[in-house]
């Protein structure tokens, strides 16, 4: 090393820390040549969870980077691993776990989370269809078989706390990772991936339900790609390679799911079927979202909030995420950080002029790049849930907002009502002065409802002319009066049609309230000017009819089933 650096500057006389420094300058700046060996934990057995690290390596995404990977699984013969334990020991450079991994992060443990596969945690309480478990409460006190160390069951323990109950009070038993003792009745409820053990059951004829945290408000990341801190200090490329490389495997597996099933029957699970592979595929499409959202993202106020479920308050509020979230900001900081030390050794100012400049254009483009990131993420978010033309919501996201109130109906039993309007001859509008003035109706018609309902309200255009309201914590008789009340505001003035061409409309509305059993179905309906003479009729009828209990339909999707039994004129399903 010496001889090279004295020929390239024959005209220099360096001492021996010189020349040191500069040569470690010189090969802190060459690309990876040796294919750097790297292990990677998993999180268990092997199957189409880990579909993107077989495609990675397959596909040869780990040997263009420079990297000559292993990956070993977990939880074979009845033994588990635990992914932290491993990396920490130096058994492994990478490891996959869950949201757990704040929780380590706050006790002080060097890790750092680099991407997060699936944006939805798929762990789940499996339960046999019993009479006497339908619900988180019923668990307390019944025999719950779960993964020991208990930070790797995080997700399946947070709801109850959340729900207030004492985790002193549950009966956990180490799980045999089978679920055998489940079908004997040994067992109450299991801790399950439900991307795999509900296909074990349905194959085998047993009815099951599944007690998802979600329900209670704990949605947190799952399948997390992580590193010890060492790893992103001392080899800082080599953990941007390696992640990029992941994450190129997890979007050619899942574009390619008959290859990535083929392989895997083929190279790592050859007992598993084509049929039950298709199956944890498709569930794993449905927790990842990667329509919406770039597989591994991560989001720093997510993260925190998952925080404050796991810690007290005091640790969660003087918790800094910023050296457990990767970031290609971190990455480079580190790597400038580096080298200007040998910079500053070396004494060469112009190399680290340069490096200066370097730094600073890279990380000018990377901030550029977030905030487009940030804007798109946005815009896309307001996209999927705003109706373009009146700016209310639409009926993807009222349909969630139903869902949820449901549920806290069923678990609170906090009253609530729905109320649908119809615009009245609105197709005559459309055909006597054109589309463009239909348009400005529906903006005004929303304008309308939205000067007479209260800002906790939802408001929604959920197709053609049809609204929807969502009224929280309010009785059928308190509706009936918002109802009342933005009938009259609709009827109150004329609406422009363009060309200083007004018309008065009027709207047909629907009332839903729950729990059905203190009031009944009612209807207002309001004629508009007819069309030949001009002249306004109006009836107001309040009809009663049988009450219909709601009944969750078998696919789970509970908002068409609510607009039908509302008795909206065009409900539709989405």
């Amino acid at each position: 090393m010496q001889s090279l650096l004295l020929s390239f500057h024959p005209m220099l006389m360096l001492s021996r820390s010189r020349i040191l420094a500069i040569g470690l300058l010189w090969l802190a700046t060459l690309p990876i040549q040796a294919a750097d060996a790297v292990t990677l934990q998993l999180k268990w057995v092997h199957q189409f969870q880990f579909a993107g690290y077989y495609m990675a390596l397959e596909k040869g995404f780990y040997r263009d980077a420079g990297l000559a990977v292993t990956l070993r699984p977990n939880g074979y013969a009845g033994s588990y691993v635990s992914p932290v334990d491993a990396v920490l020991s130096g058994d492994a450079t990478y490891g996959i776990s869950n949201s757990g991994l704040v929780r380590e992060y706050a006790q002080g443990k060097p890790i750092v989370a680099l991407a997060a596969t699936l944006q939805h945690s798929a762990v789940s309480w499996l339960v046999l269809d019993r009479p006497d478990i339908r619900n988180l409460h019923d668990l307390v006190g019944k025999r719950l078989m779960t993964v020991f160390p208990l930070s790797e069951s995080v997700e399946l323990l947070a709801p109850f706390s959340s729900e207030g109950l004492a985790l002193d009070k549950l009966n956990l038993v180490q799980t045999v990772f089978d679920l055998q003792p489940l079908i004997d009745g040994e067992v109450d409820a299991y801790d399950a991936y439900v991307t795999n053990e509900p296909y074990q059951l349905e194959q085998k004829g047993i009815p099951y339900q599944l007690i998802d945290p979600r329900t209670y408000g704990i949605d947190f990341y799952g399948d997390v790609l992580f590193t010890s801190r060492n790893e992103l200090l001392f080899h800082p490329e080599r953990v941007q390679v390696f992640r990029q490389a992941s994450l190129q495997g997890w979007n050619y597996a899942m574009s390619h799911i008959p290859e990535t099933i083929q392989l895997i029957r083929q190279r790592y699970a050859p007992e598993k079927t084509v049929d039950q592979l298709q199956f944890e595929a498709n569930a794993m499409l449905r927790l990842m979202q990667s329509d919406l959202i770039d597989i591994g993202h991560m989001n720093r106020w997510r993260w925190q909030r998952i925080a404050e479920i796991q810690l007290d308050h005091a640790q969660a509020s003087s918790l800094d995420l910023s050296n457990f979230l990767y970031s290609d900001d971190q990455l480079h900081s580190l790597v400038a950080e580096y080298l200007r030390i040998i910079g500053y050794v070396s004494l060469l100012a112009g190399a680290l002029l340069l490096i200066t400049a370097w730094y600073c254009r890279l990380n000018q483009r990377l901030r550029m790049e977030i905030s487009a990131r940030r804007e798109a993420e946005t815009r896309l978010r307001q996209m999927s849930e705003t109706d373009a033309l009146t700016g209310l919501h639409n009926l993807r996201y009222i349909n969630e907002q139903l869902s949820a109130e449901l549920a806290r109906y069923q678990r609170y039993g906090h009253e609530f009502c729905v109320v649908m309007l119809d615009i009245d001859f609105f197709k005559s509008v459309n055909d006597n002065w054109g589309h463009p003035a239909g348009d400005r109706v529906l903006q005004q018609f929303a304008q309308r409802l939205q000067e007479k309902t209260r800002h906790t309200d939802t408001l929604a255009r959920i197709g053609g002319e049809e609204f929807l309201v969502l009224l929280r914590n309010v009785s059928l008789e308190q509706a009936l009066v918002v109802a009342e009340g933005v009938r009259q505001h609709i009827e109150s003035s004329s609406f422009e049609l363009g060309n200083q061409h007004r018309q008065p409309l009027t709207a047909s509305i629907r009332l839903r309230g729950y729990p059905g059993d203190r009031g009944s179905q009612r209807t207002f309906c309001s004629r508009r000017p007819s069309p030949v003479s001009g002249q306004v009729t109006r009836a107001q009828s309040h009809r009663a009819s049988p009450r219909i209990p709601f009944q969750p339909s078998p696919t789970g999707d509970r908002y068409p089933e609510l607009v039908c039994r509302c008795g909206g004129r065009r409900a539709r399903r989405q």
